[in-house]
C-alpha cells in the first residue's frame, strides 16, 4: 500500500515552511537514531522552539487530506520533523523503529514523507522504496506527500546536487493490518464511485457498502 497523496500542503504553507527552513539551526540527523551507521541527514531538533511551527503545519495538512484519513486510518502521528539533505548526504536501506518513546508510546504503521523542495532543484535524493523482488523510486512535487508501510525497507538515495527539503512522520492506524487496510480503501472508493451518480446512485447499495465499511472497521480495529 502506498499511496500519493496530491496538494498536502497549500502555497502559503509550502512558502512558510521553506521560510522556516532557511531560518533555522539543523543538526546532524543521528539524533533520532544514533545507532544507524547510514543515516547522513539534518533535522531541526524536536526539542527546538522553531520545530513547534511546522510541526504544526504539516500535522494540520495531512489531517485534513481526506485520502489520508481513508488510507491510513490514523490513531495518532507523530509530532512531523523537517530533514535535509545536502549534496553527499543519504539515508541507507534500513526499517523504521516500530515504537517511538512518546507519552503514550506509539507504533509505527504507516511512514509519511511530505516533499518541500521542487524535484529540479535537486539530483537524487529518490525514496526508494522496496516492493518485494523490485524497488520503486519515489520524487514527487513539492506540496504532495507518500504514505507507506512502515514495514517496509527503504533508503534515501544520495544527493548530488542541491538540497532535498522534507517533512517526515509516522502514524499509528486503527487497522494495523496493511491489507485489511487496503481493503477498507477499496469499500470507500466503490462507495464514493456509487455517491458520484447522484440522483441514480443506489440507495440500498450505498446502505451495504457503508454497513460492510463501518463492520469490517468495528473487526479488525485496534482500540
Amino acid at each position: 500500500m502506498i499511496h500519493h497523496l496530491r496538494n498536502v500542503l497549500k502555497p502559503d504553507e509550502l512558502a512558510r515552511l521553506r521560510a522556516i527552513a532557511e531560518s533555522s539551526q539543523f543538526v546532524d540527523g543521528r539524533i533520532s537514531n544514533p545507532n544507524h551507521p547510514t543515516k547522513r541527514n539534518q533535522q531541526i531538533p524536536q526539542n527546538d522552539p522553531s520545530a513547534v511551527e511546522p510541526g504544526r503545519v504539516l500535522r494540520d495538512a495531512l489531517f485534513r487530506h481526506a485520502e489520508l484519513r481513508n488510507a491510513a486510518h490514523a490513531r495518532s502521528m507523530a509530532n512531523p520533523t523537517i530533514s535535509r539533505y545536502e549534496p553527499g548526504m543519504s539515508y541507507g536501506w534500513h526499517m523504521d523503529e516500530a515504537l517511538f518513546p512518546s507519552q503514550p508510546s506509539m507504533r509505527s504503521d504507516v511512514s509519511c514523507t511530505v516533499f518541500l523542495s521542487d524535484p529540479q532543484d535537486y539530483d537524487g535524493g529518490e525514496l526508494m522504496i522496496t516492493l518485494g523482488q523490485h524497488v520503486l523510486p519515489i520524487k514527487l512535487p513539492a506540496g504532495d506527500a507518500v504514505l507507506y508501510p512502515s514495514t517496509t525497507i527503504h533508503q534515501v538515495a544520495p544527493i548530488t546536487r542541491g538540497v532535498r527539503l522534507v517533512g517526515i512522520t509516522w502514524i499509528q492506524s486503527y487497522i494495523p493490518d496493511v491489507a485489511q487496510r487496503e481493503l477498507l480503501q477499496q469499500v470507500e472508493e466503490a462507495r464514493a464511485i456509487e455517491m458520484a451518480r447522484g440522483d441514480k446512485a443506489e440507495m440500498r447499495m450505498l446502505l451495504l457498502l457503508g454497513s460492510l465499511r463501518n463492520n469490517l472497521f468495528r473487526m479488525w480495529s485496534d482500540v
